[in-house]
């Protein structure tokens, strides 16, 4: 397998440690922005002229959720029971739809110093303890607390934990807004216990990496 992102976290971290909790063989492109143009006109294989895509045995899968649910059913990511893979699809979008695109709009969306300053107060003083306090609930209310959904990793997962490795606690900047965590006991140990099984691909993350 080969999958195609650009140098970044995105849509495709979630599939990277999916990959690598999976142990599977895989390889991957890092495109930059400058290598786009070319790369999204000269690969067919980029369908819909978007990131991420999966070649898989001379296949192309595109769009990012698609491409974990497919890898999630076939490593067993992704429940068979029609319930909990609701649970699963309901967790996954309210991350990928509604944490993590405020977050992006927020940093990169403020046109002056000024007003990026503000909209991160926003996000520290209403964002992250809203959503800290869903997931909270998510797990104490869950079966077994070491997971969103169930009793073992699924997509669900990868997909916060790609958030809290971008947004929340960087492997190499371990400044940012972990301390709000604190107020969240059973997701902070959550986030102890998922990054301890990720250690060595964590660990390998170079510290420019966005």
């Amino acid at each position: 397998m080969k999958l195609y992102y650009f140098d970044l976290y995105g849509r495709g971290e979630a599939i990277r440690l999916l990959l690598t909790h999976a142990k599977a063989e895989w390889t991957e492109q890092r495109i930059s922005f400058e290598e786009w143009p070319e790369v999204k006109t000269s690969n067919k294989g980029i369908k819909f002229g978007q990131l991420p895509v999966l070649e898989k045995d001379g296949k192309f899968y595109a769009q990012g959720g698609a491409i974990l649910r497919y890898l999630g059913g076939n490593h067993g990511y992704y429940p068979e029971d029609v319930e909990e893979r609701f649970r699963v699809d309901e967790i996954t979008d309210l991350i990928a739809s509604d944490f993590s695109p405020k977050i992006g709009e927020a940093v990169f969306g403020a046109k002056t110093e000024e007003e990026k300053k503000d909209s991160i107060g926003k996000l520290v003083e209403e964002h992250f303890p809203k959503f800290f306090g869903f997931l909270e609930e998510q797990l104490t209310s869950n079966s077994s607390q070491d997971f969103l959904v169930g009793d073992s990793y699924t997509i669900a997962d990868f997909v916060l934990l790609s958030s809290y490795i971008a947004h929340i606690n960087h492997p190499h900047r371990k400044d940012q807004v972990s301390p709000l965590l604190d107020s969240y006991p059973t997701l902070k140990a959550y986030f102890a216990a998922r990054t301890a099984d990720l250690k060595d691909y964590l660990d390998s993350l170079p510290e420019c990496f966005l």
